[in-house]
């Protein structure tokens, strides 16, 4: 799989303290699910509290022409030619994912969304998209035992528009917003004798007031500040 450009940008300025090497962890990531999915075809990890995306995506895949290998037919099996079909419950799991295929991204036919929990709460999702409809049948347990994640909290399908690669993609311009909010926080903190804590929520507050986004007020402060 290839490291989506936007990902390899935010890597190049990515500096935490909570993951040492996120290049490796995805490679790694990368390993485990492709030797336990074949039909994997893009994975993406999520930083929950940066709210930072990063995805590996195979291309070939990804932009091969959509298919309906993965349908289950057989539900229509007992359905005459000239019958009415039978109402679809709003809650029918089977035909919602049908449903969402039709809307899926490229060649995605089923995604699996495993948390990874730290110290009772959960610190990063790890999303996996594969090309078939049926390729985490069954080896959810062994993703969840080999990646550390929280069985549970496993969900399936949710994700099969691949929602975090525009998150991904966005990641770089996210980044350059919340330098741009930390350096605000200091400015104030330093202007008004305050802790950054009390700082940022102060810039939040004024950037709720006056119905503008957090960068959007941090440019104003350091321009007033200045």
């Amino acid at each position: 799989m290839e490291l989506l450009p936007q990902s390899r940008e935010a890597l190049d300025e990515y500096v935490t303290t909570s993951v040492d090497d996120m290049e490796g962890l995805l490679r790694v990531i990368e390993g485990w699910a492709v030797r336990s999915v074949p039909d994997c075809v893009a994975l993406s990890v999520t930083l929950l509290d940066e709210d930072l995306t990063f995805t590996l995506v195979d291309r070939a895949a990804t932009d091969a022409p959509r298919h309906d290998e993965g349908r289950d037919d057989s539900r229509d099996e007992t359905r005459d030619a000239g019958a009415r079909p039978a109402a679809v419950h709003p809650l029918d799991e089977l035909d919602w994912a049908d449903t969402a295929r039709e809307r899926a991204f490229g060649a995605i036919a089923s995604t699996v969304c495993l948390p990874v929990v730290e110290h009772g709460r959960a610190v990063l999702n790890i999303d996996l998209y594969a090309s078939t409809a049926y390729a985490f049948r069954d080896r959810i347990d062994g993703l969840v035992e080999a990646l550390g994640a929280w069985q549970a909290g496993a969900v399936t399908n949710a994700d099969l528009g691949f929602e975090t690669l525009r998150r991904a993609q966005e990641a770089p311009e996210r980044m350059r917003e919340q330098r741009l909010v930390d350096v605000a926080v200091g400015l104030v903190a330093a202007r008004m004798a305050v802790t950054t804590d009390m700082a940022a929520v102060l810039l939040s507050e004024a950037a709720e007031r006056a119905g503008v986004s957090e960068s959007e007020a941090a440019c104003v402060a350091r321009v007033l500040l200045a």
